[in-house]
């Protein structure tokens, strides 16, 4: 803001030795210089804490300004900015008028009139005071300093807005990236998993076929102990085959469906971990998507192994509840819990639960933590079920 020029406030040091028809004048001057001050002090406060709304502001900044002018009975001020204006009451075009134009950036030219809307005697320029032109331009001065903070601040909250509308269009980008890698994944591992089974599988079962045949012809040969050995040692590799293949792609995932793939992980932690596992079932909905259904398998996985490895849990507990529009897991366990609050939203967070939760943000659902120390921790996967096919998305 430009300063304001105040050097015609400034009263003469030498009253002793005035007359006091010269006193009585500097005593008007102070009281009208005075009302000035009191005008810009009022403006001011106006401009820095008034009404957002242009109009507004303008409408109530005229009512301020006749105040401090010589004859305010007659005065009457007018303000516009851009194609917004405002005219205080009885304002009309005069004679006897004062103009201060200033520059309003977005806003186009701004201008500020006082009228006087009867004439007066004749002063310094028409009937002004020379102080009152001096107050016109230092009104002006304010309304432009005002209107360029105010396109400042409107340039960088728009500026805020753009850049939080492209991290958020970024965010929902690596979340449906990060979504879409882990269902391509998990088809690259059913894929894998089938191939075992079909192909390496198969050819164990039937090579196990033919050395059971071979066995059978081979008595007495000298080699029962070597066919023995051979023997087992192919029943230990189907086997393997069978558990890797459970392992990179469970089929009960997609020929059983959620609630009993729940419940065999349940199963299998209680083997392998020693964990104490519960599945609880609620709700009628609609049947599982494959890509919704090993999205929350493999979090629940991921949650559950969690509980084996940081929770140190002796009891986990999944909640199933399925409705019409959404499906909610809760897996809640009993271990030494955390600060939910210190776990940082990074990939480095500890506890695999960024990845957890943009697949859940990259299928429009959410992960929300409930956890303290020494009080176990409450996990819950919340994802809506896609429209179907008709329904709006």
């Amino acid at each position: 803001m430009r300063g304001v020029s105040v050097s015609w406030l400034q009263p003469p040091s030498d009253l002793d030795s005035m007359g006091t028809a010269e006193k009585d004048r500097l005593v008007r001057a102070l009281r009208g210089r005075v009302k000035a001050l009191r005008v810009l002090q009022d403006m001011a406060r106006l401009l820095q804490n008034g009404p957002r709304d242009v109009r507004l502001l303008l409408h109530e900044a005229v009512r301020l300004i006749p105040a401090a002018w010589q004859y305010p009975g007659v005065a009457a001020a007018r303000i516009a900015v851009g194609d917004a204006e405002a005219a205080g009451p009885g304002f009309e075009r005069t004679p006897w008028m004062q103009t201060a134009v200033f520059a309003a950036r977005h806003g186009g030219d701004g201008i500020v009139e006082v009228a006087y809307l009867v004439e007066k005697p004749r002063s310094h320029e028409g009937p002004f005071l020379e102080e009152e032109w001096v107050l016109i331009q230092s009104l002006a001065q304010m309304l432009e300093a005002h209107f360029e903070r105010r396109a400042a601040e409107d340039d960088l909250e728009r500026q805020v807005r753009e850049r939080a509308a492209e991290l958020a269009r970024a965010n929902a980008a690596r979340r449906r990236l990060a979504s879409e890698l882990a269902l391509t994944e998990e088809r690259h591992r059913r894929a894998i998993a089938s191939d075992l089974h079909d192909h390496i599988g198969q050819a164990l079962a039937v090579a196990k076929g033919r050395l059971a045949g071979l066995r059978g012809n081979a008595v007495f040969s000298g080699m029962e102990r070597d066919f023995e050995e051979i023997d087992t040692l192919l029943g230990q590799t189907i086997q393997y085959t069978r558990t890797l293949t459970f392992e990179i792609s469970p089929p009960v995932v997609y020929e059983l469906g959620l609630e009993a793939a729940l419940r065999w992980l349940a199963k299998e932690f209680r083997h392998r971990h020693g964990l104490r596992s519960e599945v609880v079932v609620s709700g009628q909905g609609r049947e599982v998507p494959d890509d919704l259904r090993i999205t929350l398998f493999r979090s629940v996985q991921e949650l559950m192994m969690n509980a084996v490895k940081h929770a140190r849990a002796d009891l986990v507990q999944i909640r199933l509840d399925s409705s019409e529009e959404r499906l909610t897991v809760e897996v809640r366990d009993d271990g030494v819990g955390f600060d939910s609050a210190q776990v940082r939203e990074t990939e480095h967070d500890g506890f695999g639960l960024f990845s957890i939760r943009e697949r859940m943000e990259g299928l429009g659902g959410s992960l929300t933590i409930d956890s303290a120390p020494g009080g176990g921790a409450a996990l819950t996967l919340s994802v809506p079920f896609p429209a179907r096919k008709g329904e709006p998305l």
